[in-house]
């Protein structure tokens, strides 16, 4: 309930106090997909905006993959079996989180989060990894908007600190990932798990002056994201990582407009002294390819996480990418906002900077369709087409088709 207040000061001025009565807010959600890694996915979550009546923000959600039966008739009690037929958890994460946009009443945020997730290869026995993964940590967030250079910066910094375990019916797949672990690998009946910890600070500056969040005509983002991990922080993974990622937006008449994107990270490990153990972890490399969801860099006209440094049957991803993206959009309708683009993509990942090759790209193109739901968010389908795919592979198509769900990350 909104309440004005007029209060005469003279005959020429008055004061309007607005007495404004809170309301409990939340929204509840869940969620549903497919993607070719997790097969079926679902999920849900409560979220509540403006938690105590005073902007705060608390969410829990959580997810759950399921990928079909396997074909094979080997049966074994080992939970990491890859090859059990029956239908097994591929993929589950639970996250918890809150924050404060406006601590003592200044424009500083503060938030704290706790999560937990856990892929595996499933019955598919296809993952962009050779094992399986757990893992559980929690943050500390701090935010201020900024004045200079302009209004439309703002930044956060975060500690994180997670504990992860690989695990792996085989051994060798974990030393072919990591590389000299023979000593640091726990055996656990027929399971070979591999322990890290990391500790990090995360700075993420960006200035965001779209005119639109859903389809802007003019404006643009800028994303600086920098990890520090491990060093004098403590921990098993010493890397430090940058990514900038700037998108603009150029109106031409009407409801036509052009966005263009360009993404450039790389990721370089810290030594370490004497018997130290050190690694990049997995899920801080490069994966380019698809989609983008659940991880990794869109890049249509190829499959989910395909392009990269591979390893025999799997991708082991990058520390160095570089991705350009031009997407012509014409708008159909405001609300829902409804909206055509065709695209032209091109991209690689590199292993180290002496590989690099800027003329070494995958290229593709093609047309899609988003649209913009409430509570749902957005929905899209696009058709690619990748110039420079391998056909020599048996049933390997040109054409890609991409269902999304959400905003890929």
């Amino acid at each position: 309930n909104v309440m004005p207040n007029i209060v005469p000061i003279s005959d020429k001025e008055i004061d309007i106090k607005i007495d404004v009565e809170e309301k409990e807010s939340g929204v509840a959600n869940f969620s549903m997909g497919y993607n070719q890694l997790y097969g079926f996915t679902g999920g849900g979550g409560f979220q509540f905006p403006n938690f105590l009546g005073k902007g705060q923000t608390l969410s829990f959600s959580y997810q759950r993959g399921l990928s079909g039966s396997s074909s094979s008739s080997t049966e074994n009690s080992n939970p990491y079996n890859y090859n059990q037929n029956s239908t097994n958890s591929t993929m589950q994460s639970f996250s918890f989180s809150f924050s404060d946009p406006w601590v003592f009443d200044t424009p500083n945020l503060m938030g704290l989060s706790f999560f937990y997730n856990e892929r595996g290869r499933g019955q598919s026995g296809y993952s962009y990894l050779p094992f399986d993964t757990k893992q559980y940590g929690g943050s500390l967030r701090l935010g201020r908007k900024f004045k200079w250079p302009d209004s439309f910066f703002k930044g956060s910094w975060q500690f994180r600190t997670t504990q992860n375990s690989y695990l792996s019916s085989d051994a060798n797949d974990l030393v072919g990932y990591f590389g000299n672990i023979d000593q640091l690998i726990v055996q656990n009946g027929n399971i070979s798990e591999f322990q890290t910890s990391g500790r990090s600070i995360n700075q993420v500056i960006t200035r965001d002056n779209r005119n639109h969040p859903e389809f802007p005509t003019k404006g643009s983002l800028f994303t600086w994201s920098s990890i520090f991990s491990g060093s004098f922080l403590g921990g098993d993974e010493d890397y430090h990582k940058h990514v900038f990622d700037f998108k603009w937006f150029t109106h031409f008449v009407s409801k036509f407009t052009m966005q263009q994107i360009i993404k450039l990270g790389a990721i370089k490990s810290i030594p370490v002294s004497g018997d130290q153990r050190s690694i990049v972890p997995p899920s801080a490399r490069f994966l380019l390819g698809g989609s983008g969801i659940p991880y990794g860099e869109m890049l249509r006209g190829y499959a989910d996480n395909s392009v990269g440094s591979s390893n025999n049957y799997y991708n082991k991803g990058g520390n160095i990418i570089l991705k350009y993206s031009l997407e012509f959009r014409l708008l159909f309708s405001e609300s829902p906002t409804i909206y055509g683009l065709t695209f032209f993509e091109a991209g690689n990942v590199w292993e180290d900077f002496q590989e690099i090759d800027t003329f070494d790209l995958n290229r593709s193109a093609g047309i899609g369709v988003r649209l913009f739901m409430p509570m749902l968010g957005m929905l899209g389908y696009d058709i690619g087409y990748g110039f420079d795919k391998d056909l020599s592979i048996p049933n390997t198509s040109p054409w890609e088709y991409h269902l999304i769900f959400g905003m890929p990350f």
